[in-house]
């Protein structure tokens, strides 16, 4: 019965796409853009029984923000999509992924690489980016998603863009706002850390398919969210102390939403 309702949910997630993403790959250049991606994965998300919980906490409006969450899988981009106007900064290799790299692109995400030779250019497009465009970006420090039941330490070379800014004065500096996420119900049943599992994607031996349509078994789902409140970029010495920061944070309210 698992199985079947799988199909179904694949089958709904399918057909949403067939309608959603024709009119975005004409608006994605424009402003409207981010407010139609936030419907798009509002649809998403009732095509495959993911619901969204913000705990508390709100995203700060007119300011150049950025979004530090932990990570599980791409069903992350979902929830938080779901619920800010935003824009993710992913990984290169997610551009090359079938379907949802297509709708990633379209999407207007931000691809970095992990080529050192490019990180230079990389930074500074990352920094012109986030000056330009008037909404929050996401980014996932751990640099890898995780089984679901911890927070890895964040990697502070996603913050490089940010050194010119570090305990400088400046009229307009740049707001870091930590995010908490975790997996928490099966319909209204407590995940279990063994059951948290099944919307992780963690293991490399599991194709993309293969994870989505495990999760699908396991639905209705519900992400809870702690967005916690923005600090001052220039208060930091340097991108180390500021990743440090964000970690801690995070952490602390996955433990809370968890009760670990």
């Amino acid at each position: 019965m698992k199985t079947l309702i799988a199909y179904i949910r694949v089958v709904l997630f399918v057909l949403a796409m067939i309608l959603v993403v024709p009119p975005l790959i004409f608006l994605y250049k424009t402003r409207i853009a981010p407010y139609y991606n936030l419907i798009a994965f509002k649809i998403f998300c009732f095509c495959i029984g993911m619901k969204v919980k913000i705990v508390k906490g709100k995203v700060v409006k007119n300011k150049k923000v950025l979004l530090v969450s932990n990570h599980n899988s791409y069903l992350d981009i979902f929830g938080l999509g779901s619920k800010i106007i935003t824009n993710f900064i992913s990984k290169a290799d997610v551009k090359k992924w079938p379907v949802f790299g297509y709708i990633a692109t379209i999407g207007n995400t931000i691809f970095i690489s992990r080529n050192k030779m490019q990180a230079g250019h990389e930074v500074g497009f990352m920094e012109k980016e986030l000056e330009k465009r008037r909404i929050p970006v996401i980014v996932f420090p751990e640099g890898t998603s995780t089984d679901g039941n911890e927070v890895l330490p964040f990697k502070s070379s996603l913050f490089a863009m940010f050194e010119n800014q570090f305990e400088k004065q400046t009229d307009n500096p740049v707001l870091i706002q930590p995010i908490s996420i975790a997996y928490m119900y099966e319909g209204r049943k407590k995940l279990s850390d063994e059951q948290r599992h099944n919307y992780a994607w963690y293991i490399k031996e599991q194709t993309l398919g293969e994870h989505l349509l495990n999760a699908l078994k396991h639905v209705p789902f519900t992400m809870e969210v702690i967005i916690h409140d923005p600090v001052d970029i220039t208060k930091f010495k340097d991108r180390k102390e500021l990743a440090k920061y964000c970690y801690e944070v995070v952490d602390k309210g996955f433990k809370e939403i968890t009760g670990k």
